[in-house]
C-alpha cells in the first residue's frame, strides 16, 4: 500500500461546523416564520370576513334571515362559530351598550380580528 495514498472524506470538525451553521439560519429565519404564519391566519379570517360582509350587506334590515355562513378562518373563543347577527351588526356599526368593536380569534393563538366601529377589520395581537 502507498503511504502517499489518502481516505477522502468529512472531517468531525468540518460535519460539527454544517451543523452549526444549519442551527444558525434557522434560528434567524424562525421569528420570520412564526410572523408570516400570524399575518397568514389573520389574512385567512379577513378574506372570510369579507365574503360575510358582502353577504350581510346584501340584505336590506338587520332583522332579515341571512343565509348560513361557515366561518372557518375566524371564531369566538372557545365556542367556534361566531354568531351570524353579531358580525353582522358589526359591520353594520350597530352596536348595543358598551361595545365598540367585535374581536375575532384567527386559527393562531393569539392573532385576533377586530371589527371596529366603522366596519373595518384590524389587525389585534392579544396578551
Amino acid at each position: 500500500m502507498d503511504n502517499n495514498s489518502r481516505v477522502s472524506g468529512y472531517t468531525l470538525i468540518e460535519l460539527l461546523l454544517a451543523i452549526v451553521v444549519a442551527a444558525i439560519l434557522s434560528a434567524l429565519s424562525l421569528p420570520a416564520y412564526l410572523t408570516y404564519l400570524d399575518h397568514s391566519a389573520f389574512g385567512a379570517c379577513q378574506r372570510e370576513l369579507a365574503t360575510f360582509k358582502t353577504q350581510a350587506l346584501a340584505s336590506n334590515h338587520l332583522d332579515d334571515t341571512l343565509a348560513p355562513f361557515s366561518f372557518g378562518a375566524c371564531a369566538v373563543g372557545d365556542d367556534g362559530q361566531p354568531n351570524q347577527a353579531a358580525v353582522a351588526s358589526a359591520f353594520r356599526g350597530v352596536f348595543e351598550g358598551e361595545a365598540t368593536s367585535l374581536i375575532l380569534d384567527t386559527q393562531r393563538q393569539g392573532v385576533q380580528a377586530q371589527i371596529t366601529q366603522q366596519g373595518t377589520v384590524e389587525r389585534v395581537t392579544a396578551p
